[in-house]
């Protein structure tokens, strides 16, 4: 399998990652901003059994505003470049910034998160799965209006059937509201578009009424028990 190879600036701190990323994305929160410098962030995670880290790094943590999951962003206390971080949403998945790794060729993104805070100068191909689309419902889903905001995330899919983070969010929102059959069966679907989610759903609390049943256990299994 083919190795990528990041460092930070002055090339003190390194990672070694092997194969394919499980996910390349773009995240425009405002505290990606702050910490990269530029208007968005953009990392690709892997497994963590397929990273190799070396030199010394400092470590910086905080908890995210709006849902307090905890970032823990590994930088060179040389020259301060961020080279990757883990977040406690993304079990047993390594972070690494995408520009560490100074290829051009490096596999694109293929999601972009926070668009409410994207620049609008800041343009990104069609073909990147956008969050737009939660961000109509996440007013109800904060508002505990769960049942509601399954309703219209069933409508929104019909329009999107690919989109697997909406596939995700649903599958949650329904999951709080009581409707198991439709919230494994959307993750189902979440899934099967992008594989990383099957990390994020084994330990996510707005699963956990459903964490009880077969056929969630099934799908939250390794990628190498898949069916």
């Amino acid at each position: 399998m083919q190795t990528h190879a990041a460092a930070c600036s002055c090339g003190q701190l390194m990672v070694e990652a092997t194969g394919d990323p499980v996910r390349v994305s773009v995240c425009h929160c405002l505290a990606c901003q702050r910490r990269t410098g530029s208007a968005f962030g953009a990392q690709a995670r892997f497994p963590a059994e397929r990273v190799r880290t070396s030199g010394r790094a400092t470590e910086y943590v905080r908890r995210a505003d709006d849902d307090g999951i905890e970032r823990r962003f590994r930088f060179c206390p040389d020259c301060g470049s961020t080279v990757w971080f883990t977040s406690g949403d993304d079990d047993g998945l390594i972070a690494v910034a995408l520009g560490a790794f100074a290829d051009p060729d490096f596999p694109p993104p293929t999601v972009a998160v926070y668009e409410w805070r994207r620049h609008p100068w800041v343009g990104l191909p069609d073909s990147i799965e956008r969050d737009d689309l939660w961000a109509q419902l996440q007013p109800l889903y904060e508002a505990g209006e769960f049942a509601e905001a399954a309703d219209r995330g069933r409508a929104l899919i019909d329009e999107n059937p690919e989109a697997s983070q909406l596939l995700y969010n649903v599958a949650c929102c329904e999951s709080r509201a009581g409707r198991a059959d439709d919230a494994v069966e959307h993750l189902r679907r979440a899934i099967d578009g992008m594989e990383y989610l099957r990390a994020l759903a084994a330990g996510d609390d707005d699963l956990a009424p459903i964490r009880s049943r077969p056929e969630f256990r099934q799908l939250v299994a390794n990628a190498e028990q898949k069916p």
